[in-house]
């Protein structure tokens, strides 16, 4: 598949985007544990359908959560969800301080996190949702737009190849995250650094020749039309010889190594608003939402047909 297919690919994936018109009658409610402060106790009216929170979600995710939220908030009419636009690692804490009720993470919480979380009470539950890639872009005129593996980590690891700008969309996004847990970085690289969001990243790698972007494949999908012809995305050599983008069946198959998991994370004492919102998300309507945005659900949606016998 050629650069401009996989970015048209993509481009069509988002398009296909459209208004869910739904009735919800029932959620089957699985209880967190609460926070240390907004949601140290129950409150009138805040329940799996009604009432407000605020969710902390990365911009990778931001146009995704927007449209479960706008689903789910119309189907809940007592319901409010503020998104909170934070770096995931931010959020991540704010989550642990009690800032907010949720948050959406490509990582479960790590045993440190949890044993910080439960001082005050806080017993996250880890809600799997779907498959995530870390994608790769270089300019246009780059001879370079395949790379292996081994090629990759040593862009992370090695001052060899510190001629190499590598810009991530912001400090304490979850891909610089990622790559810091899969190769065990202890420092970011003099040649690292991070823009204030998707645009300006773009435009970096636009007009610098030796500049690599790293970026969530769905802040990619949802920017599709602005880099369209524009960037390259990088494809990953595998041991087999073929060369592998970051695209829906890759992904799920493994071939594509660089993948995450993604979830969403809430801790409450009682039934309430986060848990029914995150629930929301592991249904048929919340997965669908989550494949039209790009993004490979955890689970398919189970799609009903009927066989009629003809005679």
């Amino acid at each position: 598949m050629q650069h401009s297919e996989a970015i048209k690919y993509i481009a069509n994936i988002f398009k296909m985007k459209s208004c869910l018109l739904v009735f919800i009658s029932v959620f089957i409610i699985v209880s967190c544990n609460g926070n240390k402060t907004e949601n140290s106790k129950p409150t009138e009216g805040d329940t799996p359908n009604s009432g407000e929170i605020r969710v902390a979600v990365d911009e990778s995710f931001l146009s995704l959560l927007t449209d479960e939220v706008s689903i789910f908030e119309k189907e809940n009419k007592k319901a409010k969800i503020v998104l909170v636009n934070l770096p995931e690692t931010k959020g991540i804490q704010d989550f642990l301080d009690g800032k907010v009720r949720a948050v959406l993470s490509t990582r479960k919480l790590s045993d440190d996190e949890i044993k910080f979380g439960k001082q005050y009470d806080l017993n996250p539950l880890h809600y799997f949702l779907a498959f995530d890639a870390v994608a790769l872009i270089v300019n246009n005129e780059s001879a370079d737009s395949v790379f292996t593996e081994n090629e990759v980590r040593q862009l992370f690891i090695s001052e060899a190849l510190s001629n190499l700008s590598v810009v991530f969309n912001s400090n304490g996004s979850g891909e610089i995250q990622y790559f810091k847990d899969l190769f065990q970085m202890k420092n970011i690289p003099a040649n690292f650094f991070a823009t204030n969001n998707f645009s300006e990243l773009t435009e970096y790698v636009i007009s610098h020749n030796s500049a690599v972007g790293v970026i969530g494949i769905n802040n990619l999908l949802s920017n599709s039309d602005s880099i369209n012809g524009k960037v390259k995305i990088v494809a990953i050599k595998n041991r087999d010889g073929n060369n592998y983008l970051p695209i829906e069946s890759n992904i799920r198959s493994g071939y594509y190594p660089f993948r995450r998991e993604v979830y969403i994370v809430c801790g409450e004492p009682w039934p309430a608003l986060g848990t029914g919102f995150a629930k929301f998300m592991t249904t048929d309507i919340g997965q669908t939402i989550i494949k039209r945005s790009g993004l490979i659900p955890a689970r398919l949606p189970i799609r009903m047909i009927e066989i009629k016998d003809t005679f």
